[in-house]
């Protein structure tokens, strides 16, 4: 059976119409989502991951942009005990080097020029010049002085800082300190600002 002359065209007409339908629905459900996603996102809220807002540093101590002080190095408590630890030395013995100088000769010489072209004549002699050759060389040893270790002055707390847990904690202090604190009863209060901790 042969189609009419226009039965071609009609059907790829119906075709085309065909696919445009199946594509309307799939632009639709793409176009749909864009926009929720659009309107889901607020211009106010952070670009974070996670969408949580930025945090500033906590516990640095600064104060509407102000820089935190340095801390307090002054200590307080309650005298509990004094050390002086004494200064310790001992002996020892190094190399004891000396300046020795041998007296030396070196021969130098000397020129002299005369008169101008065929005429110029040049004349050469030596001197002698006498000089010290010194150096650095052991003679015997020496004796010196070396610290073994070195005087300090501690003083021992209690309670410090007003806390009753925090006992029996030395500190190396100035030894003006120290002659305070050895001038106080055991018990009293005494503020000081220690070279370091320990003894």
């Amino acid at each position: 059976m042969t189609n009419p002359p226009d039965s071609s065209h009609f059907i790829r007409s119906v075709r085309t119409s065909t696919a445009r339908i199946r594509i309307r629905p799939v632009l639709a459900a793409v176009l749909l989502a864009a926009l929720l996603t659009a309107c889901g996102s607020s211009p106010d809220e952070p670009s974070s991951p996670g969408g949580h807002a930025p945090t500033g540093s906590v516990g640095s101590g600064a104060v509407d942009g102000a820089a935190p002080s340095p801390p307090d190095r002054t200590v307080s408590g309650l005298r509990d005990d004094t050390r002086r630890v004494t200064r310790k030395t001992t002996t020892g013995t190094r190399p004891r080097m000396v300046k020795r100088c041998t007296p030396r000769v070196r021969r130098v010489k000397h020129t002299s020029t005369s008169g101008t072209g065929r005429r110029k004549r040049t004349r050469t002699w030596y001197t002698e010049d006498s000089y010290q050759d010194c150096k650095k060389v052991q003679q015997g040893t020496t004796s010196y002085t070396r610290v073994v270790r070195r005087a300090r002055w501690c003083v021992e707390l209690d309670s410090v800082g007003g806390n009753s847990a925090r006992d029996d904690v030395w500190y190396e202090v100035e030894s003006d300190v120290y002659r305070k604190a050895t001038e106080l009863k055991e018990g009293a209060k005494l503020s000081f600002t220690p070279l370091r901790r320990g003894c």
